[in-house]
């Protein structure tokens, strides 16, 4: 890959995998990172092999550098994004998009205005079950897609409910912005996009004493009739990913992202005869997840491309928040 210089706003989790997937994949592009937590900036900077930054305004007088990955409280990501677009980066935003859907529309206006690249990081459409059965609906595998059910959770840890997550004026909602938008991309995915009718939806805390919810029930109808029946919970206990695609012609599942969600598994149901038991292809992915790679690559060619847009573009990811927004405010 061409040489990226890359500011990494966020020393956390995320910023800590996004600094290793470019390390890997492009040595001789330049890291730096900031956070508001010099020391965090420090450590990530020195496994990276990058460099610390003082201020964030460093970064972006800094004509070197033509990438930000945005990795920061909800809270703050809206005026980072912005601040980054306006300085002429390129920028990669780890989901969600904002805290809702105004300023997920911000953020869309100032992409426009700025005429840069923007990608909201969606890695689970990278995923190998997903990638492959996405290719099998787009070959009518199954035939014309039906409805989609998924399942996202998993049960926190002690005094989650006093982490940032569960404090609404940080995050702007709860699970079904947490985990809950990764299940709605997908499922926005698979149905091309297709405008949305109706949306139903139940999000509130019903464990955890928090300001926002640890579970999300939602439905939505698009305009040609498929269903997403979805649920996003930070009471599953056991971490668990489940996806299900059902067609015409058959159906597939999807189960486990890897780690801690069990091996990342792929069924395919094929349907003969009505009345008949469907024939079973199963697949395991066992190898490592190579998502956050193959995202980074999409990002890289959307940006060497003059005429390309990333998945997950700005004009994506805003119709994931646009249903979010409306479940929340039809509280």
């Amino acid at each position: 890959m061409k040489p990226h210089n890359v500011l990494i706003v966020g020393a956390g989790k995320i910023g800590s995998i996004r600094a290793n997937v470019i390390k890997k994949l492009s040595s001789s592009s330049k890291i730096f990172i900031f956070d508001t937590d010099l020391k965090k900036a420090k450590i990530l900077a020195k496994h990276s092999g990058g460099i610390a930054l003082h201020s964030f305004g460093e970064g972006l007088s800094n004509n070197e550098i033509d990438i930000v990955v945005v990795a920061v409280v909800n809270k703050y990501s809206k005026p980072t994004v912005i601040a980054a677009l306006k300085s002429g980066k390129h920028v990669l935003c780890e989901k969600p998009m904002g805290m809702n859907f105004n300023e997920a529309l911000d953020i869309t206006r100032a992409v426009k205005k700025y005429k840069r690249k923007f990608k909201c990081g969606f890695n689970h459409r990278y995923h190998s079950a997903i990638q492959e059965a996405y290719k099998l609906c787009k070959k009518k595998e199954i035939g014309e897609i039906l409805y989609i059910r998924g399942v996202y959770g998993h049960g926190g840890r002690a005094g989650y409910d006093k982490e940032w997550r569960a404090k609404k004026s940080l995050s702007g909602g709860g699970e079904l912005l947490d985990q809950g938008c990764h299940l709605i991309d997908l499922c926005q995915w698979f149905f091309n996009f297709e405008s949305v009718r109706k949306v139903y939806g139940i999000a509130k805390p019903i464990f955890w004493n928090m300001q926002v919810d640890d579970n999300a029930f939602v439905m939505y109808e698009t305009v040609s009739g498929k269903i997403a029946q979805l649920h996003a919970t930070w009471t599953q206990w056991k971490n668990r990913f489940r996806f299900e695609i059902y067609g015409t012609k058959g159906a597939i599942e999807i189960d486990g992202l890897g780690k801690s969600y069990g091996i990342e598994t792929l069924k395919i149901y094929k349907r003969h005869k009505l009345g008949k038991p469907p024939e079973i292809i199963n697949k395991e992915f066992k190898g490592n997840d190579n998502s956050w790679e193959l995202e980074w690559k999409d990002f890289i060619l959307a940006i060497e491309s003059k005429n390309k847009l990333p998945m997950s573009s700005e004009h994506e990811s805003i119709k994931a928040m646009k249903i979010i927004t409306n479940i929340y405010e039809k509280k």
